[in-house]
């Protein structure tokens, strides 16, 4: 795949050449595009003396709330900016990757959206891993470097140098969320006499009293689309390893630490527990009707993201509910009750062939601004990554669980290049006996290191 995206470029550039048309590197006003250094860092061209109007198209997936916001500030962003008008480009989540290439190769679209620049290539696993796509852009001078600019200064630089790449900021992380958490309906609870549990014991005791007492449903998932269960054992893994698993990913995928070892069977067994609570049926469960089914006020505790409390709330829920982080097998050493595992989940990318690169850095800056941001904030239902005051109660009830959050272990456990299906990064819950599949959790870390054993031999062949 190296350099595929510097060749369709060059496509795009001649076949716009034969049909006589220029390619998209000057705005849409005919200007020459402002000064970028060369890679003997000299000084390309000399900046035009005015933006050119035009369109700004920023280019993102389908979220509800992300999308109304930035359709709801196009006005006003006019206002700010008269000489751009705001377009938002909506494609389905599944398609994403994609459309970025598509449009970043033909110089058709100011910014793009990504989630988080997570996993990179590098020499001890370029022989077992490939490229990420947001990696081949930056490689290929597809993004502009946003390191310095003056809207980056109002960010949590802390998180900003989370998605760093080579010392770089390619992205603006406008939020990250905290997705290993479980909803709970706190009239339940306290029916039950129930409290927030803070070790894996404790929630354990929580799910065998609602068992016992038989009226609600334990626990549940949106599992027929499988990644939202599939999460969960992600947030096992941050629970009982927080940071740590980042060194135990690159293990797993060197051989130096197996899925059958200790450390990595807790998991498994974690899962086999977790996966014993969970509502019978609960793989034909689809992912968009299970906020409805946790609102209709008989469910526990419901297993999703916190992204899920505008939905709950808009399928109609009458009661109060909660979210709690999922704990560890033993309490955190630090004396903190357990924290989230957290993701960046909105970061904002300037293709260095947009048409309207000024618009797509008045965008930027304009979302920045403080009151804007807030408002944005609120209404997707994030955590954000500049210090504001928000009025979203769900949001400031997160508090005390993103004290010390680890980036979650989803962004650190790799799957070798031709890996079998029982490999996965995601340790599948749908693999094991007690939702219908195969195996107990001993077996299936068996053959996950089978699994990975014969991607590590191949990937060696290929080599020698």
């Amino acid at each position: 795949m190296k350099k595929i995206l510097a060749l369709l470029l060059a496509a795009v550039m001649i076949l716009a050449a034969a049909c006589g048309t220029a390619a998209p590197a000057s705005n849409d006003g005919g200007e020459k595009p402002a000064a970028e250094e060369n890679e003997g860092g000299e000084q390309a061209e000399e900046p035009a003396a005015e933006a050119a109007s035009g369109e700004v198209h920023v280019l993102t997936w389908s979220n509800a709330a992300t999308v109304d916001f930035l359709n709801s500030i196009v006005e006003d962003f006019h206002a700010a900016y008269p000489d751009y008008t705001l377009v938002i480009d909506e494609v389905p989540s599944g398609e994403i990757d994609q459309v970025i290439q598509t449009r970043i190769t033909a110089g058709n679209v100011d910014v793009v959206s990504f989630q988080t620049f997570a996993k990179p290539q590098e020499d001890w696993n370029k022989d077992q891993i490939d490229k990420p796509a947001w990696q081949q852009y930056i490689d290929e001078g597809f993004l502009e470097d946003l390191t310095d600019k003056e809207f980056m200064k109002v960010y949590n630089q802390n998180t900003l140098a989370g998605n760093e790449y080579n010392g770089k900021r390619y992205s603006l992380n406008i939020f990250t969320v905290a997705y290993t958490g479980l909803f709970y309906n706190k009239a339940i609870f306290e029916e039950l006499g129930l409290e927030v549990p803070k070790t894996w014991d404790e929630f354990i005791a929580v799910c065998d009293k609602v068992k016992e007492d038989g009226r609600y449903t334990v626990l549940s998932a949106g599992a027929a689309d499988q990644w939202p269960l599939n999460m969960f054992s992600n947030a096992i893994m941050s629970a009982n390893y927080q940071d740590g698993m980042k060194e135990m990913g690159q293990k797993l995928l060197t051989g130096e630490i197996k899925h059958t070892d200790p450390e990595i069977m807790l998991i498994y067994n974690c899962m086999e527990q977790f996966a014993s609570y969970l509502e019978p049926g609960v793989a034909g469960i689809s992912y968009s009707d299970a906020p409805g089914r946790f609102a209709l006020g008989n469910m526990a505790m419901y297993a999703d993201g916190a992204w899920s409390a505008a939905d709950i709330k808009n399928a109609g829920a009458e009661f109060d509910f909660g979210y709690f982080p999922l704990p560890g097998v033993e309490a955190r050493a630090d004396g903190l009750d357990p924290q989230y595992g957290i993701k960046y989940d909105l970061s904002f990318a300037v293709p260095t062939n947009a048409p309207v690169k000024e618009g797509a850095f008045a965008f930027l800056e304009y979302i920045s601004r403080e009151d804007v941001y807030t408002a944005f904030a609120n209404a997707v239902g994030m955590t954000p990554t500049q210090d504001v005051k928000l009025d979203n109660e769900f949001l400031n009830s997160l508090s005390d669980g993103l004290q010390a959050p680890c980036i979650n272990a989803e962004m650190y456990i790799y799957a070798p290049k031709g890996v079998g299906e029982y490999g996965s990064a995601q340790f599948s819950f749908l693999q094991l006996k007690a939702l219908g599949g195969p195996f107990t959790g001993a077996e299936l870390a068996e053959h996950a290191d089978e699994d990975f054993e014969a991607a590590r031999q191949a990937a060696e062949s290929l080599n020698d």
